[in-house]
């Protein structure tokens, strides 16, 4: 009768070691393509009834100059506040390491409803980050697009892959008609020099 028992739970701890590593192989197959990778998104934005001046481009000299202070910065030692709070100086929306992605997308607010509005995604610092249609490339300085507006004139564009092509800073924004979008300031760094972000269990 023991032989039998154990035999029996045995039997059972089999079937549930199956269950559990299929249930576990199952949820990797089937899970939807990326979703594990996804890439977090960044909007600009523009609203025609409140326009926005275009950030200003930078010179060559000014450029050298951040291509300079972006290398030292990178290659610093981080200070004792630093290490004390490693987030304190470190944005990491902003901070992009060379050859890494992130997407951004154009949203338009009171454009022309039920339109097929131009869109050219631009930087002040032309080279420094590419846009792309699709994350393999190819990368260019600009992307031209076209944003479709609903009938209250709100349109948003397809996700632009955004990479970091040479160590400096640029600023990435988009041309409309009817003036420029809200912007986000790129530092391209060769490496990310930033503490980890922190785990949540």
């Amino acid at each position: 009768m023991r032989h039998l028992l154990r035999f029996s739970s045995n039997t059972f701890s089999i079937r549930a070691f199956a269950f559990v590593t299929l249930s576990i192989v199952s949820a990797l197959v089937f899970a939807p393509p990326g979703q594990s990778q996804k890439l977090e998104r960044f909007p600009i934005s523009a609203d025609k009834n409140k326009p926005v001046p275009a950030p200003t481009k930078t010179t060559a000299q000014t450029k050298q100059k951040s291509d300079k202070a972006a290398q030292t910065t990178s290659r610093a030692a981080p200070s004792p506040n630093e290490t004390s709070q490693p987030n304190s100086n470190c944005v990491f929306e902003d901070i992009l390491v060379l050859d890494t992605i992130r997407i951004v997308f154009v949203q338009l607010f009171g454009f022309p409803p039920n339109s097929a509005i131009p869109v050219t995604v631009t930087q002040t610092n032309d080279g420094v980050v590419g846009y792309a249609l699709t994350p393999a490339g190819p990368f260019a300085p600009t992307l031209n697009t076209v944003v479709n507006t609903d009938s209250n004139g709100y349109g948003e564009s397809v996700d632009i892959f955004t990479q970091g092509q040479l160590v400096g800073t640029t600023t990435t924004y988009a041309d409309t008609p009817y003036g420029p979008t809200s912007y986000i300031a790129f530092n391209v760094l060769p490496q990310c020099n930033c503490p980890p972000i922190p785990v949540v269990p």
